[in-house]
């Protein structure tokens, strides 16, 4: 099955594999090429050369995989004075020799590796050009094109935006506590998520795995103890929110409103704390005290501010944090980044609901039922009523895959998966544009205490 699973992708165009520093990001690729792609690649790199080579020599001696992989790779090594060629030229002129260099060669995948050290800080805006050129030259010349990231560099936020609209396929690839690297693989086309994989050595050789077959092997399901802990203030309903989609058999919420009643709680050893706080020193200094107690359980920093610059990020991270929110998160990116810090698709994995329903609904009944299913799914949506009074031009199709609508003449209403309520402003601008006098009839969401008939009637 799994042969089957990447048999599948060798067909598509393009590829981010993203993951953090030392998580075996290039390892893995070079799995690809050799055990499943069987082509030579053609690498543009800015990994000093003898540094590259190295690698690729231990590997082709320590694991049988890859005892030919180095007459698979044509590397391409920027020069040493790549800043001043790069300051005097420009990007345009990079892209030219590169698509000059892809034209001419003989490689159907072509790797950009590491893409972030390609830019400096102050060149991040060059990001979203770069990315999308490469993926055009590469489609126009019929080859496929493969990028890796290292998400904790500065310019990935640049990187990771501009992958969303343009790549096919995205492959993260993370370590859990026993470090073994895990791959969460996404089709952005279809919005498909793939089972999760294990990526391990045995005997020096690698080996893929689905992560549910190994844990159905192990015949007990782990149960992860979860640990919600609002020092402050930060996101209206988050508290609620997070319950409600940790809402399942494998999970055990705890809850916690100060700073006295956390340190009481994780004496039950949590395997995640979330911790809603503001950036002051005692907090920090808390979060470093539970590392150092609890190494391996993940610690998710939520803030009570909109932006978070790098340089703080860093900062939290040296405290111990795994990972950092701002409030202004959208529920995809909250979603992602629980799922990435648990090893879970815990989430993802119940959205098989939604295909069952066109997106265009017939009458009100199915719009409940759709309600109705996400609820018991613990699936996040907020519901909304909005009238006008002139008539509503007919809609033909949604915005987004995720939106449900029942339209009648004055009349709409609205579901929209995995959004919360600050967010639904951003779906009906285009109808106030046309409909100035529009207005909210309601909005509901599934932590609301009155029932769902009282908005949708």
């Amino acid at each position: 099955m799994i042969q089957n699973d990447f048999s599948s992708l060798s067909d598509i165009h393009s590829m981010i594999i993203s993951g953090s520093q030392k998580h075996g990001k290039t390892t893995f690729l070079l799995y690809l090429i050799a055990y499943f792609y069987k082509e030579k690649a053609l690498f543009f790199t800015t990994q000093e050369k003898y540094i590259f080579q190295k690698k690729i020599a231990t590997l082709s001696k320590q694991f049988k995989q890859f005892e030919h992989i180095k007459g698979m790779l044509d590397v391409y090594f920027l020069r040493e004075d790549f800043t001043k060629v790069k300051q005097k030229y420009g990007y345009t002129f990079l892209l030219e020799e590169m698509e000059k260099t892809i034209l001419q060669s003989n490689e159907k995948i072509i790797v950009i590796h590491h893409i972030e050290d390609f830019f400096d800080f102050q060149d991040r805006y060059e990001i979203n050009n770069f990315y999308k050129t490469l993926v055009k030259i590469t489609e126009t010349h019929d080859k496929k094109i493969i990028f890796i990231a290292n998400e904790r560099d500065d310019n990935f936020k640049h990187i990771e935006q501009v992958s969303q609209e343009f790549t096919d396929v995205s492959i993260e690839v993370s370590k859990n506590e026993k470090n073994e690297r895990i791959l969460n693989i996404m089709n952005m086309l279809h919005h498909k998520e793939y089972p999760t994989l294990r990526f391990s050595i045995n005997e020096n050789n690698f080996f893929l795995e689905y992560l549910k077959d190994i844990e159905a092997n192990n015949n007990t399901q782990h149960i992860k103890n979860i640990l919600i802990a609002e020092l402050d203030p930060v996101h209206d309903n988050i508290n609620q929110i997070l319950t409600y989609i940790f809402d399942k058999s494998n999970f055990i919420i705890k809850n916690a409103n100060s700073l006295q009643g956390m340190l009481q709680e994780i004496f039950i050893r949590p395997d995640l704390i979330l911790i809603l706080m503001k950036r002051e020193k005692q907090n920090l200094e808390t979060i470093k005290a539970i590392k150092m107690q609890l190494p391996n359980t993940s610690i998710l920093v939520m803030l009570d501010q909109p932006f978070v610059r790098s340089e703080d990020i860093h900062e939290i991270f040296s405290y111990g944090a795994d990972e950092v929110l701002p409030n202004s998160f959208t529920f995809n990116t909250l979603i992602l980044t629980l799922e990435k810090i648990i090893h879970s698709l815990f989430y993802t994995d119940t959205l098989h609901i939604l295909p069952k329903h066109k997106n265009i609904l017939k009458n009100l009944n199915e719009l409940k039922t759709l309600a109705e299913e996400c609820i018991e799914k613990s699936i996040f949506f907020t519901a909304f009523v909005i009238e006008s009074k002139t008539e509503f031009p007919k809609i033909r199709k949604t915005s987004r895959k995720t939106d449900y609508l029942y339209q009648e003449k004055n009349r709409m209403y609205y579901l929209a998966i995995n959004t919360i309520p600050r967010d639904i402003f951003k779906i009906t601008e285009k109808f106030k544009k046309t409909n100035p006098d529009l207005h909210y009839r309601c909005v509901w969401e599934p932590i609301n205490s009155a029932h769902l008939e009282e908005c949708i009637k």
